[in-house]
């Protein structure tokens, strides 16, 4: 890199100006210049918005416990385009953004905790692009690329630094690609309200919600499912003196309190993603009938035209195809 200076006329300034000309890089003179390849910047908590770094570089922080809370990536000198999600504490996944667009939030204090990256158009057909982060408490994480999720899920860990990388077509990935990713076994948590108690505390995953042998009806529940990567859970309740409720989702209540109307069956089922990893079970307490057994996926479980009051429940998830819980002959009994 040299310099030389000179006197020259510029146009709209009278007489001559002196003229400094650097030769060289834009690097030579402290001015990172953007490769082609992918560039991405992060927005840090107590920091902001960092300056992008780009092909594997680092940007985030580690040993500063600061969660990046938005991210932002785009391609330089290449055809095609990037998209990537972000995995939002308190939000979930977020949809697929582009081409320096922001994925996740400022301003909100919620970190990222994992995220998702894949290119699009002639790129996709040259280069595998390839991201891995450094998540808080468990340290750099392995590498995904083209779209595998990288980070964690149902931990409550922040991503505190990323790379991104393109690699030729079929190349070989920058470094381990196992544990790219972790992720909680999601679970369903339900409440019951009871008759003379109230509501319950949430249990989970084949716990009793309810009582036995006190004689006391289940009048109103609440499902949710937590760690659920894409889905949810509806359900419905028969109420006595009402009938069959329509559904509800995701921590909305079926049947009703302050009547005195207790649920005598009802019907759950699992949606979008979920329902493809999972099948849902599960089964009653019924008075004077004791346990019935085991539905699933839908299928009404409880009893219709006996006036016969459920007084608990059990909810479990099961891996799509393996063996159910128990019985599943008389799960629904129907007094025609």
């Amino acid at each position: 890199m040299w310099q030389y200076s000179s006197k020259e006329l510029v146009d709209g300034i009278d007489g001559p100006v002196d003229m400094n000309y650097l030769i060289g890089t834009p690097a030579d003179h402290g001015v990172k210049e953007l490769q082609s390849g992918v560039s991405y910047e992060a927005h840090v908590s107590d920091i902001g918005w960092q300056t992008f770094v780009q092909n594997g570089e680092i940007a985030g922080t580690t040993g500063q416990n600061k969660g990046i809370e938005a991210l932002k990536m785009q391609l330089n000198d290449v055809d095609g385009g990037i998209e990537y999600r972000a995995h939002v504490r308190d939000i979930g996944w977020q949809d697929y953004v582009s081409n320096g667009q922001q994925a996740g939030t400022t301003g909100q204090a919620k970190p990222i905790e994992a995220v998702s990256i894949r290119l699009t158009g002639e790129v996709s057909e040259q280069y595998d692009i390839y991201y891995r982060v450094h998540s808080s408490d468990f340290g750099w994480l392995g590498w995904a690329k083209n779209g595998e999720d990288a980070g964690t899920q149902g931990y409550a860990k922040k991503v505190e630094a990323i790379q991104v990388q393109l690699v030729q077509k079929g190349g070989e990935a920058p470094g381990e690609t196992s544990n790219a990713f972790k992720i909680k076994e999601t679970e369903v948590q339900y409440q019951a309200h009871v008759s003379d108690i109230g509501w319950q505390n949430i249990v989970t995953n084949g716990e009793i919600a309810g009582t036995t042998g006190q004689n006391k009806g289940v009048e109103a529940l609440k499902l949710q499912l937590s760690n659920a990567r894409n889905g949810g859970i509806e359900y419905r309740a028969h109420v006595r003196d009402i009938g069959w409720q329509d559904y509800v989702s995701n921590g909305q209540q079926a049947g009703t309190t302050g009547q005195a109307k207790p649920i005598e069956a009802v019907s759950i089922r699992l949606i979008g993603e979920v329902s493809e990893q999972y099948d849902i079970y599960y089964r009653v307490h019924s008075s004077d009938f004791g346990w019935l057994d085991w539905a699933k996926n839908g299928e009404d479980a409880g009893t219709q035209g006996y006036a016969k009051k459920v007084e608990a429940i059990e909810i479990c998830l099961v891996k799509k195809g393996d063996a159910a819980p128990g019985s599943t002959e008389k799960a629904f009994l129907k007094n025609n």
